[in-house]
């Protein structure tokens, strides 16, 4: 699992570490930097699926006029990730070159318990206008590492699976890879989930063919998720959610829709498809469906987590999060604004709260909340959400 990412130069931020914890959360007002820390991983995720550097580039929100800090003409990503009784340091700078962007260096290094760590494979130095980057790798020979030639326009832990190098090298490669790769963004569009949806596997950062994903499972499987989402969402709304489920729909069952029926009444049973439910309700169904299906070891990523949801319906949220997080070893990083949520996560939580703000020299700064200098005669006065309100946390 990804326990630290490192951010130098990145958008607004010139030099900052985001610790990650099984649950997380990043506070701070509007353009603080909380979407570019975001953007960090969602730039990882995609060099590690073998995107071309200007493709992860342009994808990110700026484009390649923003992402690298004002005044420099290159930014690095830096990720720690544990698996077992190993620990992985990825990194990766990236400069422009030539009206594009390219790599100037790469490395990951590997640690076994406390022993010291070991370089798999490091670049060396090029001129600007190379286009191949000379990288070196492991061969657990002293002072003997191999020497290849590798392009600059696509990450090389991507491509160290089709390389002529040690096992441990590419087993380490992967397990790197597969953990960025399995980072999931998620920004529930209520609008997009109320439409059919073709059946499918993989869930939509969206959240639109949750529909498609819940009906294409397998029956027994289906039926728990149905299940786990009815019971999670049945206080949310105004009246009870007897049940969830998504179901096929089209001559051919190709198709799906999502159902609810909710009770208004002790002899009232309301049927209701995702065009009639509210807002809220598919955001927090896309939330939960997201948890119960990413994989195991996952960090999920949700952006504005609350958006939609009424305040007095925040303490469920933190009940499911910290239920599913625990049941499924699902890491969560969430964005929000809603001081009520804050204060729903308890004095337990504070450890895992991060504030984002901007000094005197418009950069982005991190600091966690339970660092900030007397905090406890703070809150003796205001909570921690009346704090972030009145911006006391800096």
């Amino acid at each position: 699992m990804i326990s630290e990412l490192h951010l130098r130069n990145w958008k607004s931020f010139a030099d900052a570490i985001i610790n990650i914890d099984s649950i997380m959360f990043l506070i701070g007002t509007n353009a603080s930097g909380k979407s570019n820390v975001l953007d960090a991983f969602g730039f990882l995720k995609a060099i590690a699926q073998g995107e071309q550097v200007r493709d992860a580039v342009a994808s990110i929100r700026g484009g390649e006029d923003w992402i690298i800090r004002y005044g420099q003409s290159s930014f690095s990503l830096e990720v720690l990730i544990r698996e077992g009784e190993y620990s992985f340091r990825y990194s990766i700078q990236i400069g422009r070159q030539n009206k594009g962007f390219s790599i100037i260096s790469e490395r990951l290094d590997r640690q076994f318990k406390k022993s010291p760590w070991k370089a798999l494979f490091y670049t060396g130095e090029i001129e600007d206008s190379a286009v191949t980057i000379p990288t070196r790798f492991y061969t657990a020979k002293r002072g003997n590492a191999r020497k290849i030639e590798l392009l600059r326009g696509i990450s090389i832990l991507s491509q160290v699976e089709v390389l002529q190098v040690l096992k441990e090298v590419k087993e380490s490669a992967k397990i790197v890879s597969e953990t960025l790769k399995s980072v999931f963004i998620l920004n529930p569009d209520a609008n997009s989930m109320r439409s059919y949806v073709p059946l499918s596997q993989d869930l939509h950062n969206n959240g639109s063919n949750i529909a498609g994903v819940i009906a294409g499972m397998d029956s027994d499987l289906k039926e728990d998720i149905e299940k786990k989402l009815t019971r999670f969402v049945k206080p949310l709304p105004e009246r009870d959610v007897d049940k969830v489920w998504a179901e096929r729909v089209g001559r051919f069952g190709s198709d799906a829709m999502l159902y609810c029926d909710e009770s208004w009444a002790p002899d009232r049973l309301l049927h209701l498809d995702a065009r009639g439910m509210s807002d809220g309700t598919l955001r927090f169904i896309a939330i939960v469906a997201s948890l119960l299906t990413v994989k195991p070891g996952s960090l999920l990523i949700i952006e504005e987590i609350d958006n939609g949801l009424h305040p007095s319906r925040a303490n469920e949220l933190v009940k499911v999060l910290e239920e599913i997080n625990f049941s499924r070893s699902v890491d969560v990083l969430c964005t929000t604004h809603n001081p009520v949520l804050i204060d729903a996560l308890g004095n337990k939580l504070i450890p895992f709260i991060s504030y984002i703000s901007r000094d005197s020299n418009g950069d982005s700064i991190v600091s966690l909340v339970e660092d900030v200098p007397d905090l406890a005669r703070l809150m003796s006065s205001s909570s921690i959400g009346g704090l972030m309100i009145n911006d006391r946390l800096k």
